[in-house]
């Protein structure tokens, strides 16, 4: 029996090494840790893409909200505020997850240490994802532009940009 033992050792000792080594630094790559950035562009109000530390682009979706899209009113509005914020500028991002677009989720945080996620919903040209972002300062930030009627809350019923997405797919031929 003993040399079936070793045999099974011997046969799943590499895979198993393997599945730590992997597990290990997928758990460093959702960490809390902060990554360097240049900003080298602004899609949309939510979309960014930055040079890393590494020399490689990265495109970050922001975490927890959703901006309304560029065809939509406040569209333009949204990526020149984020835009204003942090193109060409060096910001700190923490990476939460990867979108099915292979984007990378993230908290952005701007030169002066401010949360550009947050800024947005303060500015009130963006909806939270409240899905996604559980965080209280995100539903007091937007409750706060709703209640001030700043950015798209001057309309009184604005369409958030998944219905709008929605919509525009069942025009479609």
């Amino acid at each position: 029996m003993k040399p079936f033992l070793e045999g099974v050792k011997r046969r799943f000792a590499f895979p198993i090494l393997l599945l730590l080594v992997s597990l290990t630094l997928a758990t460093n790559a959702l960490s809390n840790d902060l990554i360097a950035a240049r900003v080298i562009s602004v899609t949309d109000g939510d979309n960014l893409t930055v040079i890393g530390p590494d020399n490689k682009q990265v495109l970050i979706r922001l975490h927890g909200l959703d901006c309304p899209e560029l065809a939509q009113p406040f569209g333009e509005n949204a990526k020149e505020f984020t835009s204003n914020l942090c193109f060409g500028k060096i910001i700190m991002y923490r990476m939460l997850g990867i979108d099915r677009f292979d984007r990378t989720i993230a908290a952005v945080f701007l030169e002066d240490g401010k949360e550009l996620n947050l800024e947005i919903l303060k500015a009130g040209l963006a909806w939270r994802h409240d899905r996604y972002a559980k965080r209280q300062d995100y539903a007091e930030a937007e409750e706060e532009a709703r209640k001030a009627g700043i950015g798209l809350w001057v309309d009184k019923e604005p369409t958030p940009p998944w219905e709008w997405r929605k919509d525009r797919q069942r025009k479609l031929p």
